[in-house]
């Protein structure tokens, strides 16, 4: 079995990104598909353990890495950044820390830190470069999105209540909805129908008229991985399908 590798990675602005590149247990030489996980905010890499768990019995490796200012990578060339936390339990006090770290820690940068991830996985031993998919949630699922035409002959981007794209620039979701168009590779968008971050109208809004795109709602206000377990078995074909997994 191989050992898991600690990823350390620069980021453009000098933070270092962190993260964990896993592989299946599998027979000594095989080559295996990756899949680069970018989480929501304010959590960190772990919160993908489910998914993780299902695409290494896949026989699918995976990248699960801390977006900045979360977790790990915190450590920036003039010390530490870290996201702020919600100040009270509401989504007044969620949308203040969210617009506050985003602006002070640069979501903005996530879309070329995940190109920077995917590149460093795909460079690894026992990585099929030719089989790579970005899985996202959240923030971290507009990121992947726009980041995918970057990852040359990348198979796949599948996304957990994308959201957060004005942090990507007052047009993110403008450009989401134009790299959709262009780039027709296959597109998992899933939400809640009431996403309390705008989940359910982007998966409306970025996949209507575009044949590649499967979307799907599910009933309720779940947010990114809160509704992993009821679309993971559509979310796990999806993957399978893409990077050809049997």
């Amino acid at each position: 079995m191989l050992a898991a590798l600690d990823m350390s990675v620069p980021a453009a602005d000098g933070l270092v990104l962190k993260g964990t590149l896993t592989y299946p247990s599998g027979r000594p030489g095989t080559v295996y598909p990756l899949a680069v996980l970018a989480h929501q905010y304010p959590s960190t890499r772990d919160s993908f353990a489910p998914l993780v768990r299902e695409l290494l019995a896949a026989e699918i490796a995976t990248l699960a890495f801390d977006e900045r200012g979360h977790g790990a990578s915190i450590l920036g060339p003039h010390g530490p950044v870290v996201v702020d936390t919600p100040e009270g339990l509401g989504l007044d006090a969620f949308g203040a820390a969210f617009v506050s770290s985003a602006q002070r820690v640069a979501f903005g940068r996530i879309e070329n830190d995940i190109l920077r991830v995917a590149s460093w996985g795909a460079f690894q031993n026992f990585i099929d470069p030719s089989r790579l998919v970005l899985v996202g949630a959240s923030v971290g699922g507009s990121g992947a999105l726009l980041a995918a035409p970057a990852i040359a002959g990348l198979r796949g981007v599948a996304t957990l209540g994308a959201a957060g794209a004005p942090a990507f620039g007052p047009d993110g979701a403008d450009r989401i909805r134009r790299t959709l168009e262009q780039l027709a590779i296959p597109y998992f968008l899933a939400s809640s129908t009431d996403d309390p971050f705008e989940g359910g109208a982007n998966v409306r809004r970025w996949s209507d008229g575009l044949a590649h795109i499967t979307a799907r709602l599910v009933p309720g206000a779940g947010h990114a991985m809160a509704i992993y377990y009821e679309v993971h078995t559509d979310l796990l074909r999806f993957l399978r399908d893409a990077l050809d997994v049997e």
